[in-house]
């Protein structure tokens, strides 16, 4: 878990136990929220958001994601006078990408009184968002859960493409490099079973086959026989989302099989530091590309890269850090020009600052310098443009990344949003 936060509160919650458990305290939950509305510090001297994310378990690299792209937001808005005049705060809470410990843990932020939630990001968003709906929070959701791509609540909105775009930037990818038949070997984690359908229909539409589909449980001391099931279909490319510890066997075992002679192709989880580490940088540099969505060139990107520096001297940006940072900003430029934190004002003015037509601008000051001007602004981030469509989903670009011999990613293709809604089926 990241410890070190920049004016920021730590939130812990104690992790539950059991599916039953988990429901009664999301019944709870939502009895105590009711239609009571937590518009966030409205008498006080700061603005709070909440950062919700896993921070352990499997998937703890993409707290630390979230996390690292907020505080980098965090510091540009204070450095230009926070939010309505009133300092930016973050408090943080781990939902361990579970749905029962997501309760918990958003009930915690709402003790804090935030005015707006960053994330979450896997599953646990089907215990968050009637929280977070009842009590009229806005939430910028970074998941890809596909079944949000047609989503109606008015107070969610996805600032990072759906695992449906995911889908289609990995089958473009193989197809670009002249794969033709692939395998899926993912765990059967199911935010990652949700990658399936949209691959192989893009990958279909591409002119390639899917020769086979294997799952595996993680935690295993030894995927031997689902190994040999994935390779004895004679893929030329390989499919992949696993946490760390199972990849590292799966690597293993690959490596014992076939000298890892089928290249692999993977997700954003794949990028991980955990994940790399786990399989080696050796390995991941030879036989491993990442797939996830990418920061875009210009101003936006620059801003976001330069504050990052202040804060992160001599390293890089986690995997989709600059989400995170969108969704502050956004949020805090919705707020700026609603002049309010009260949840349903903002949602309704959340397309005010991100949406076109109006006066395109990459900074939060000088789009705070706009609105207090009173011109219709375009907030274009370090992501891209967030324009919302009418189910407040956003669609950008994605690249092919790589490890190098530090475990350093590195470019090495890219996934037009042009390019990707040709292949999208």
């Amino acid at each position: 878990m990241f410890h070190q936060l920049i004016g920021s509160a730590i939130v812990r919650v104690k992790r539950s136990t059991g599916a039953v458990a988990g429901a009664a305290v999301v019944l709870l939950a939502l009895t105590a929220c009711g239609g009571s509305s937590t518009s966030g510090s409205a008498g006080g001297t700061t603005v709070s958001y909440g950062v919700l994310s896993c921070f352990t378990g499997r998937l703890a690299s993409l707290g630390q994601s979230m996390l690292q792209g907020s505080e980098v937001a965090q510091k540009v808005v204070n450095d230009a006078g926070g939010v309505l005049g009133k300092k930016l705060d973050l408090a943080h809470a781990d939902t361990s990408c579970d749905l029962a410990d997501a309760v918990p843990a958003t009930q915690s932020l709402l003790s804090k009184n935030v005015a707006g939630i960053i994330g979450p990001e896997t599953q646990e968003i089907a215990a968050v968002e009637p929280i977070l709906h009842a009590s009229k929070l806005v939430d910028e959701f970074q998941g890809g859960d596909t079944s949000r791509d047609k989503q109606t609540d008015p107070f969610l909105f996805r600032d990072s493409p759906s695992d449906s775009q995911l889908g289609v930037a990995m089958a473009l990818y193989a197809h670009q490099k002249g794969y033709t038949n692939a395998a899926l070997l993912f765990y059967n984690d199911v935010a990652a079973q949700t990658l399936l359908a949209p691959i192989q229909a893009a990958f279909e539409k591409l002119g390639g086959h899917i020769v086979k589909s294997v799952s595996v449980a993680p935690g295993q001391t030894s995927y031997r026989a689902q190994v040999q099931d994935a390779i004895s279909a004679h893929p030329d490319v390989i499919f992949t989302q696993t946490d760390a510890p199972t990849a590292a066997v799966l690597f293993r075992e690959l490596q014992q099989a076939n000298n890892l002679t089928i290249p692999m192709v993977g997700t954003d989880v794949t990028s991980g530091s955990d994940y790399l580490k786990a399989i080696t940088y050796p390995v991941a540099h030879d036989h491993l590309v990442s797939i996830y969505g990418t920061s875009v060139t210009g101003q936006g990107n620059d801003a976001f890269l330069k504050a990052f520096g202040t804060l992160n001297a001599g390293q890089q940006p986690l995997a989709n850090a600059n989400y995170a940072y969108d969704a502050v900003i956004s949020l805090a430029l919705a707020e700026t020009f609603a002049k309010t934190t009260d949840g349903t004002i903002v949602a309704k003015d959340m397309t005010q600052v991100t949406n076109p037509p109006g006066t395109a601008c990459y900074t939060y000051p000088s789009c705070v310098t706009l609105l207090k001007a009173g011109k219709k602004i375009n907030y274009e981030g370090a992501s891209g443009s967030l324009d919302y469509n009418q189910y407040r989903n956003t669609f950008g670009s994605y690249g092919a990344f790589s490890s190098d011999a530090k475990g350093n990613e590195q470019q090495v293709a890219n996934m037009s949003a042009s390019a990707l809604a040709a292949a999208t089926p």
